[in-house]
């Protein structure tokens, strides 16, 4: 098959989608030797990429985000929408929890721990990390312990166009929207995937294949190819497109600190790298176990200014004066980078706030001196509060269900392959959990006498205030899971599909359950560790052409 003359078959390896796992995998595999096709239907620009994955009437529930915002075709991928913010996962993410049906990964945590090194430089991450501020023992229900950080630079595009075009181990295809997995007589191999580019149709052929294109995508292609092969990925009522999970996320409380300093300590540190990081608190593992709860982490986020429910004298002070010289407009977005659901925003409980505040003066100085440190435009603006009052906003896990799934419409709405029907919910029980957890947190800070939370809704509402809030799509989790039994999910724990020999996913998609991390991490991780296994099983043969580029 020729593209311009130029002969595409017998590359190493073929990787659909240019994410940041596409590129993860890409990347170190092409360093190590191996000829790499890697395949996108986007390309370099920042133009919307779903192209027909879904439209508004197929997604069978309000909990899943519009097809505009879940996900972007193109180098990068999803790194071109994200924030940038990287969480490890849990151990207790990978045992099999009675509490919680379907949990438990065929791989232990430290096969992925071991990789998260690579995987944040991968990331942008260089400088070591400086030793954070301590945070107070909190008991055994609750820790400081879990990090996250943010990225200097989350768009990946940005950071490997020019490696990716020089490469000479990588063959960049953009505006190539794979079709077809074509495999042989006995359905045991892949022989080729097919694709169309500008109006034609192309073909690559590779030594081993790997879907990279994001969960939905991922789901899509395997369940066009078991339309010709129904028996194959577990057949027609497996595990392929099901168990579809993401997080629940939003806000249910505000905290109120003991001492104000405890806010510093859970706040934004620069890095020399440019990166930031900041302590979550979670519950500990012992504490979901004994209360029967799913994992979920917290943290702060500021009132804004303009809502006098951050109880700071300081902070109306500031806002009163920008709201009279009429430039709050354009500075608020600085100042108020959180939803603010207490919405107080009259002039009078401004005052207020400055009446009863008896450090008026000195929290006034430290409001300007942030403000003068901290340039606008720099991650983490948001102003710390002298009075020690925050949104906690939750992150949580959602129970595997495997009615939550997607299938195939005979509709192609201008894309090369069939869109998808999403049924994609939140249940009472996802939301208890978050209830739940929120108590323990609770209880565990006013015991340690560090705080306590300030409830949004009356208890009789809590459950009602979670699920309005919940919504995802993002994150894709479990629609090509992990498992042992084929029965019970598409790939193994090499990342291989179970009936195909050289077949792999990578992605989020693989994760049987989606813990309280945001998962890129996680997912670049698991990437890296499936190119150690591709180069370990690495084929005697392997094309050397120059790259070329099908954009």
């Amino acid at each position: 098959m020729l593209i311009d003359g130029v002969d595409l078959l017998a590359t190493d390896l073929c990787i659909v989608g240019a994410g940041p796992v596409g590129l993860a995998l890409a990347t170190k595999c092409a360093a190590r030797g191996l000829s790499v096709s890697l395949v996108d239907g986007g390309d370099f620009s920042k133009r919307p990429g779903w192209q027909g994955l879904f439209g508004a009437g197929d997604l069978a529930t309000a909990h899943h985000a519009s097809r505009d915002r879940t996900g972007h075709r193109g180098i990068g991928g999803t790194s071109r929408l994200w924030g940038g913010r990287c969480v490890t996962l849990d151990d207790i993410d990978f045992v099999a929890r009675p509490h919680v049906p379907y949990s438990g990964w065929p791989i232990s945590h430290d096969e992925i721990v071991r990789y998260y090194p690579e995987a944040l430089r991968f990331l942008g991450f260089a400088a070591d990390e400086d030793e954070l501020p301590s945070f107070p023992d909190l008991g055994e229900a609750a820790s400081a312990e879990s990090l996250e950080r943010w990225a200097p630079e989350p768009d990946l595009a940005k950071l490997y166009s020019a490696r990716l075009r020089a490469d000479p181990m990588i063959r960049l295809h953009t505006g190539c929207t794979v079709t077809d997995i074509r495999l042989n007589l006995d359905g045991s191999r892949v022989t080729g995937v097919a694709a169309k580019w500008h109006g034609r149709t192309v073909e690559f052929e590779a030594k081993a294949y790997v879907l990279a294109a994001g969960g939905l995508d991922n789901a899509r292609l395997l369940l066009k190819t078991q339309r010709t092969w129904p028996h194959k990925f577990g057949g027609p009522d497996g595990p392929l497109g099901r168990f579809y999970t993401g997080h629940l996320t939003g806000y249910l409380a505000s905290v109120r600190f003991t001492q104000p300093d405890l806010g510093r300590r859970l706040w934004f540190h620069g890095r020399g790298d440019r990166s930031y990081v900041k302590r979550r608190l979670a519950l500990t593992s012992r504490a979901q176990s004994q209360h029967h709860l799913l994992n979920t982490a917290f943290w702060l986020e500021s009132f804004s200014i303009a809502d006098s429910a951050h109880g700071s004298g300081a902070l109306s002070m500031l806002y009163l004066a920008l709201a009279t010289l009429r430039i709050y407009p354009r500075l608020g977005r600085g100042l108020a980078p959180s939803p603010t659901p207490l919405a107080r925003r009259g002039h009078q409980s401004h005052l207020t706030n400055m009446r009863q505040d008896p450090h008026l003066l000195i929290d006034t100085l430290q409001v300007l001196a942030q403000l003068m440190r901290q340039p606008f435009r720099k991650r983490g603006f948001a102003l710390l509060n002298p009075r020690g009052r925050y949104l906690l906003r939750y992150h949580a896990e959602q129970f595997p269900d495997p009615e939550n799934r997607v299938c195939l419409l005979d509709r192609q709405d201008g894309s090369e392959l069939p869109s998808l029907r999403i049924n994609f919910r939140f249940q009472t029980e996802d939301a208890q959990s978050v209830v739940e957890s929120h108590d323990v947190l609770d209880r565990a800070l006013q015991t340690a006498i560090l705080g306590r939370l300030e409830y949004l809704a009356d208890a009789d509402k809590r459950l009602e205030h979670v699920l309005k809030q919940a919504l995802d799509g993002y994150h894709q989790i479990g629609l090509t899971r992990m498992s042992e039994d084929p029965q019970q999910g598409v790939v193994n724990s090499q990342c291989r599909l179970h009936d195909v020999a050289n077949l792999y996913v990578a992605g989020s998609s693989v994760f049987p359950t989606a813990g309280q991390a945001n998962p890129t991490l996680a997912a670049v991780a698991l990437a890296l560790r499936l190119a150690d296994d591709l180069l370990a099983a690495k084929p005697s043969t392997s094309a050397r052409r120059s790259s070329t580029a099908a954009s």
